[in-house]
């Protein structure tokens, strides 16, 4: 597995992890260059939080020749309380989970969390 992560400013310059309600939420993208078929797992500490609450998708490199997942269990939990799974599989008409160099595939995400 390799990847990684670059937490992205908001409107005013800022990059770090700041409050939403009662938790954190973090902007990042996260390319990925090589992948398993388990999923990439990314910390949440690599977010500069300690915890994952939440995981939305907001984008997914263009062309997209793989569809991404952030994985749950059946209990909807995610990888750990730390951190979470991204799951690649090929858009190719096999459906097959990417194993290997998936060149270069930029998934975009919003983290919810606690520090």
């Amino acid at each position: 597995m390799a990847h990684t992560v670059t937490v992205l400013t908001d409107h005013k310059g800022y990059s770090a992890s700041r409050v939403q309600g009662d938790e954190y939420v973090v902007d990042a993208s996260i390319v990925v260059t090589t992948a398993t078929s388990g999923g990439e797992v990314v910390s949440a500490s690599s977010l500069g939080l300690g915890s994952v609450n939440a995981v939305v998708l907001t984008g997914n490199s263009l062309p997209a020749t793989y569809d991404v997942d952030v994985e749950v269990s059946a209990a909807g939990a995610y990888e750990s309380a730390s951190s979470f799974a991204l799951l690649f599989t090929a858009m190719d008409g096999t459906n097959a989970a990417a194993s290997g160099d998936i060149t270069d595939t930029t998934v975009r995400v919003r983290v919810y969390g606690n520090l």
